[in-house]
């Protein structure tokens, strides 16, 4: 709880105190009474309440004796039944329960969104109390009455609270229905949603690609990034004369959108001058199918138009985050109407499930690559995890070269040319 007093006695106004009993019962029989009757029908402390605390007057025309959810008066369930809020009015029925908790978001939080509000009651546990700075702009918004979802107070997934900070707002754990998250933000220029999009080339834009086409070759692909330990991959792979697919994420995890924020625009400009492949993950690592059309359209153009603003270009190779791309959900219909092509994998370094006991990793892929009858493979590692990088990597890499292969790119490796591998933003 802040220690604001500002904050403490809000806060406190919000406390559901007895709520679980009727009001004679516990106390708040007289404080009930004593409140301001509506005045417009509005009532409560949530939503159209605004934190009025007024109480339902059941003689008021087109009142009633029940505040809903929402902060109205009426008669009917939908008023005074779940949700009902029991400290400014009548509820019945056993499925009422106390005021939502303004704090709290999400689908576990009765699809509650983030509201300036809510900033007055956040648990200590979860993050660390507001800046001078914020509490002062908190305040302001709040005399304000502002209401609804406030850019900059995001939905935390893994908590349900809501917040301003990155423990918060970074995907792709924010809750971008319940709040404003990475995600919201959208790259300069103009979208490339009604860019045309002929499917060019022989690879599949209708099956799943989990392996090459070239023989002597493993596809060497890295999601998730970029990030700080990029650079040194790039490093690495220059040592061995070896290319990438680097499938990117244009804003997730904090680390700012990839077309603004340092280092990543000259990074991505090197990994296009040494002869690598620049592929999308989406822009903020959302499951494709689990997501609406349009939400799935939105991740794939804002990331085009990230890249394009680095490199001139945007990709047609794209890997699903999760690996969650199904028919059944339209994911393959977008994906195709988009001009994508979705590249798996057939060799999985897990590298993403021990980034501190990499050693299992270099034991998978010394066994995979020990095989006989594979001509080639289709990798996965991520470059945000570090020891995959600093450790895995140059392994992998020598085993690679023990057989008398090469590392390639996943566009190399289906004998795509690299002409068929971007677009350029308003054209073919």
């Amino acid at each position: 709880m802040h220690t604001s007093l500002a904050y403490i006695v809000l806060a406190c106004a919000w406390a559901p105190t007895a709520l679980g009993r009727p009001a004679e019962e516990s106390g708040l029989y007289h404080l009930l009474q004593s409140r301001a009757p509506s005045p417009d029908n509005t009532c409560g402390n949530l939503f159209n309440g605004n934190n009025q605390g007024y109480t339902c007057d059941p003689t008021a025309a087109n009142g009633g004796p029940c505040c809903s959810p929402y902060g109205y008066c009426g008669t009917t369930a939908a008023y005074c039944g779940t949700g009902c809020q029991k400290d400014f009015g009548t509820c019945s029925g056993s499925d009422s329960v106390p005021p939502m908790d303004p704090n709290k978001c999400g689908p576990n939080n009765a699809n509650n969104k983030c509201t300036i509000v809510a900033l007055a009651v956040r648990p200590a546990s979860v993050t660390a109390p507001l800046q001078l700075k914020e509490q002062q702009v908190a305040l302001a918004v709040l005399r304000s009455a502002t209401r609804g979802v406030v850019p900059g107070y995001a939905a935390r997934l893994l908590y349900g609270y809501c917040g301003t900070t990155k423990e918060y707002c970074s995907d792709p754990d924010c809750q971008w229905p319940f709040g404003t998250c990475d995600s919201n933000q959208t790259p300069a220029g103009p979208t490339t949603l009604n860019d045309p999009r002929p499917l060019i080339g022989q690879v599949s834009y209708d099956n799943d690609i989990y392996d090459c086409s070239k023989t002597g070759v493993v596809a060497l692909t890295y999601d998730d990034g970029p990030y700080q330990y990029t650079a040194q991959l790039l490093d690495i792979l220059k040592s061995y004369g070896f290319k990438a697919t680097f499938f990117m994420t244009g804003n997730n995890l904090n680390k700012g959108a990839i077309d603004v924020t340092a280092p990543y625009p000259a990074m991505i400009r090197r990994m296009i001058a040494e002869g690598h492949q620049v592929a999308s993950h989406t822009w903020s690592h959302y499951s494709l199918s689990n997501i609406p059309s349009a939400v799935r359209k939105d991740q794939m153009v804002k990331n085009e138009r990230a890249i394009a603003n680095i490199i001139g270009k945007y990709p047609t190779y794209m890997r699903p985050p999760y690996s969650q791309c199904s028919r059944e959900s339209g994911c393959w219909a977008d994906m195709k109407a988009l001009g994508y092509h979705r590249v798996y994998f057939d060799l999985d370094t897990q590298d993403y499930l021990n980034p501190t006991t990499i050693q299992k990793s270099k034991d998978i892929v010394k066994q995979i690559l020990g095989t006989g009858g594979a001509t080639d493979y289709l990798a996965i590692q991520h470059d945000l995890v570090e020891q995959s990088v600093t450790n895995l990597t140059s392994y992998f890499f020598d085993l690679i070269k023990a057989k008398g292969w090469k590392g390639v790119t996943a566009g190399e490796c289906l004998n795509d040319p690299p002409a068929n591998w971007y677009r350029t933003p308003g054209g073919p």
